[in-house]
């Protein structure tokens, strides 16, 4: 019986080590996705001062007319 459970627990042991170093390695794998991705390209987005001039850009460029509000911190993403 002691050696079963040796056994069982040498692999439960190697399981927990090839599960955590594919976790460590799968997390930096999207910490670097997400560092190179734009991640302020809303920022790029023209704006309008005013509904009017904001339609009146839409029309001329023949694009469409995105209405963004918000009440909160916009750094925050709690908008």
């Amino acid at each position: 019986m002691h050696r079963g459970s040796v056994l069982l627990a040498a692999t439960l042991a190697a399981t927990m080590v090839c599960a955590a170093e594919h976790n460590e390695a799968v997390i930096r794998k999207q910490i670097q996705r997400l560092k190179e991705s734009e991640v302020n390209g809303w920022r790029k987005v023209p704006w309008a001062a005013s509904l009017l001039a904001a339609r009146r850009a839409s029309e001329r460029e023949k694009r469409p007319l995105f209405l963004f509000t918000y009440c909160g911190n916009l750094e925050t993403g709690r908008c």
